[in-house]
């Protein structure tokens, strides 16, 4: 009985997810953060340095991440992402794709379980040209507007986002603050696993008996 009333707590559990990204000229800081039962269970993934810098092969992305579990640092980590390593990840997504393209609708009903509560997205910015910086403000507003429609279709809004593009007529400037937070449940994330492990395994044993038939 005990066993079940803890399966029970764990499956209801609402984890919350909290996502900023904000960045002021060339510095850039990111911020992920995960917790659960009231903020009793809290890791911190933060990126305070971040830069891109040019070299012969291309441009490479510096950064420098810190884990945070229960406001200690646990450990620091500095890297670089090259050109190599980007087309690697993009070869590697396109072969989860295609592996795993029956299970699309496992994900799609797993993210719209995701509530998100709240969406903000302010952006200053100006190119000294009063000109460039009216059809710059235009271009972004626009893609802001598409890429909040593709969450809003992807996920479960419970708010309204807030977005804003603040033109800066007189000077050089590029300042955006992100700001997302999310809620799941352990059981959405449980449910959605069985059923990707279960179609897996369905397409495995078709597969099989297809070339087993052909053979």
């Amino acid at each position: 009985m005990s066993l079940f009333v803890l399966f029970l707590v764990i499956v209801f559990t609402p984890v919350h997810i909290h996502v900023y990204y904000g960045r002021v000229d060339a510095n850039d800081h990111l911020v992920l953060e995960l917790s659960a039962w009231f903020r009793l269970i809290r890791r911190k993934y933060e990126i305070p340095k971040l830069a891109i810098k040019p070299t012969e092969k291309g441009p490479e992305m510096v950064y420098k991440m810190e884990t945070l579990q229960q406001e200690k640092k646990k450990k620091e980590k500095v890297d670089d992402v090259t050109h190599r390593q980007v087309q690697t990840w993009y070869r590697r997504y396109q072969d989860f794709l295609r592996r795993f393209r029956d299970v699309q609708p496992v994900f799609k009903h797993f993210f719209k379980r995701i509530r998100c509560t709240k969406l903000e997205w302010h952006t200053a910015m100006g190119t000294g040209q009063a000109d460039e910086t009216g059809a710059l403000t235009g271009m972004v507003w626009s893609i802001k507007s598409v890429i909040v429609g593709v969450a809003s279709h992807t996920l479960s809004f419970r708010t309204m986002p807030r977005i804003s593009v603040q033109p800066v007529w007189n000077q050089s400037l590029l300042q955006t603050q992100i700001q997302c937070n999310l809620r799941l449940y352990v059981g959405d994330a449980l449910l959605a696993g069985i059923k990707i492990l279960l179609r897996t395994q369905l397409n495995r044993r078709r597969k099989w008996q297809t070339a087993a038939g052909k053979a």
